[in-house]
């Protein structure tokens, strides 16, 4: 409990000390390993986070004493952080198999996919997300990157319109329909809307230059200036 109460008021360290302290009486609990692989996590402490993170995993799957979804989350991050998709399908799936109607899981699965380049499965958790939840920024905005992968930019389109519909202040719906522009060869409408999402505070504005979706402007003298007043 004094682990739980400092980690949620963001003192990792001390969250940790009560950890240790609890799994020194009991080194087999498996809730107290999964929260001191997340507070290790939390001090970027990330080999010594996973490797609680599998011994909980070990402990404790099928046993049906403790939530395992904690666990599975947890090495599914660690694995997306170091880009080994492949374990990090592994893991979103196992944690999928705890709840499959989790709209955040199916878009973590239908991102680790589009990496993979199993375009079929990216579309499939995608749609599944966005039936379960169709008006959430996240789920649509993983739905139209993945059409716009397929090639199928007028459903893309579609996608991030409604984003603009259902929430007119978010900028990734203006960013979707600029890639969506950019790939159909629009400068023009491509440059507009990357305008207006910047204009909203697109996240993470030194990224969109390396956007593939953005190649064929990657030149054009405008794309380079607004891309680098974004980034100021």
């Amino acid at each position: 409990m004094r682990a739980n109460a400092f980690f949620r008021g963001g003192n990792y360290a001390e969250a940790l000390k009560e950890c240790d302290i609890g799994l020194a009486g009991k080194p087999d609990d498996v809730g107290t390993l999964i929260l001191r692989a997340k507070a290790l996590f939390e001090l970027d402490r990330l080999e010594e986070s996973k490797a609680d993170y599998t011994r909980a995993v070990a402990l404790g799957e099928g046993k049906g004493k403790t939530y395992m979804g904690d666990a599975y989350l947890g090495l599914a991050i660690l694995a997306s952080r170091d880009k080994d998709w492949k374990e990090a399908r592994a893991e979103f799936e196992r944690l999928l198999s705890t709840d499959p109607d989790d709209v955040g899981t199916r878009d973590n699965l239908a991102r680790v996919c589009l990496e993979l380049g199993d375009l079929p499965r990216a579309e499939e958790h995608a749609q599944f997300a966005v039936a379960l939840r169709g008006q959430d920024e996240a789920a649509l905005f993983v739905l139209g990157r993945v059409l716009l992968a397929e090639g199928k930019l007028d459903d893309a389109a579609g996608a991030f319109s409604r984003i603009a519909a259902v929430k007119p202040k978010a900028p990734s719906g203006p960013y979707g329909l600029a890639m969506v522009a950019a790939r159909k060869g629009d400068r023009g409408e491509a440059l507009e809307k990357l305008g207006d999402a910047i204009t909203l505070k697109v996240p993470n504005p030194r990224e969109i230059a390396d956007d593939p979706a953005f190649a064929s402007l990657k030149n054009d003298p405008e794309f380079v200036r607004v891309v680098a007043l974004a980034a100021k």
